[in-house]
């Protein structure tokens, strides 16, 4: 019997997974493939007035919606920027060394010159800023992408450290996906 029937599947809590990164008041983020905004909302939340929030996305409807979102929740800090994540310097827009943290949540699969995302990661991330890399484990399961589109955490650890960003550890997520945390 599918266990599903009678026990709902538990989804990621953005704003556990933030808190238990370490996320707070005052700081900064870049959620790049910020999609619907499920994690942007969450930053602009605890990061507060004095943070600051990236939206970086390529669809300009999801930026839009980002922004009516933040308006209607009285969320200011949030920036959107529009950038493909493929292309060399598509983060222009974000100074190097101005994050304190950069989200990856379920975009990576999607990439497929991963090493130039992580590398432009590291580009905006602070000196001990931290990188969340947030993916599908490699499980079959009803939902996500396919099986072999996925990236395994060997394969997310291999490429952070090929940015020489340096494991930090795991964060609280559900069954469907694996998250990671690294530092600059």
């Amino acid at each position: 019997m599918n266990k599903f029937l009678f026990e709902p599947p538990r989804f990621l809590d953005p704003e556990k997974t933030l808190f238990a990164a370490g996320l707070s008041a005052g700081q900064s983020l870049a959620d790049l493939g910020a999609g619907s905004g499920f994690y942007v909302m969450a930053a602009g939340k605890i990061v507060g007035e004095r943070g600051a929030v990236y939206a970086v996305d390529i669809l300009e409807t999801a930026l839009d919606h980002i922004a009516a979102q933040a308006r209607l929740q009285g969320i200011r800090q949030v920036k959107s920027v529009h950038a493909d994540l493929e292309h060399t310097g598509a983060l222009a827009e974000i100074p190097a060394g101005s994050m304190d943290y950069v989200l990856l949540a379920n975009i990576i699969h999607q990439i497929k010159n991963r090493q130039q995302l992580l590398a432009e990661s590291y580009r905006i991330l602070k000196t001990g800023g931290k990188l969340i890399a947030l993916e599908w484990n490699d499980e079959v399961s009803p939902i996500g992408p396919q099986v072999s589109d996925r990236v395994p955490v060997k394969e997310m650890k291999a490429l952070a450290a090929g940015c020489a960003l340096k494991e930090a550890g795991e964060l609280p997520v559900d069954h469907y996906h694996y998250g990671l945390m690294f530092i600059k």
